[in-house]
């Protein structure tokens, strides 16, 4: 491979990289801005005495907000996962094209374990040891990864502000 297609290839990984790391700091900076307000909130209404109509409807209009904040950040948290993982699709092709291994390990050890055998199948020997090895290295990993983390919490909190309301909803009316 000429050192200059090599060198434009290790420029690409390297701008696929940092697109993958503002994305995910983009996400979870985010993240760290709208989930404490939503705690406020649940503090202030879920310890406050006052059940009147006036603070229903204060308590409503918040947990709309701050419901439609939560949606929002979930479906953009959606969004730039794809742009990662696109990038990280592409990180895996640069991979192979120079005999790197980084992100073909990630990629292969967040598989569930038939996806990994599918996968093995599908490997010329050598690549079949390689990939043997991380795993057996690593042994049981969770697959539990950040876009199922970012709708938990999302579903946490949403049901949070559903509680909130419907136990107004009794104290008041």
């Amino acid at each position: 491979m000429p050192s200059d297609h090599r060198g434009m290839l290790v420029e690409e990984y390297h701008s696929c990289n940092e697109q993958v790391s503002r994305l995910d700091s983009l996400i979870w900076q985010t993240a760290s801005i709208i989930l404490p307000i939503t705690l406020a909130g649940f503090a202030y209404f879920g310890l406050s005495t006052s059940h009147t109509l006036e603070h229903f409807f204060i308590l409503l209009t918040v947990a709309a907000g701050s419901t439609t904040l939560l949606v929002a950040w979930y479906l953009l948290s959606r969004a730039w996962y794809a742009y990662q993982w696109v990038a990280f699709y592409r990180m895996r092709e640069i991979e192979t094209e120079l005999g790197l291994w980084h992100y073909r390990y990630s990629f292969y050890i967040r598989q569930s374990r038939s996806k990994r055998k599918a996968m093995l199948n599908q490997m010329s020997d050598d690549e079949e040891i390689r990939f043997r090895k991380v795993a057996k290295q690593l042994g049981g990993l969770p697959r539990f990864g950040a876009r199922a983390i970012t709708r938990v919490i999302t579903a946490i909190f949403l049901v949070g502000w559903i509680v909130l309301v419907v136990r107004e909803i009794f104290l008041v009316f």
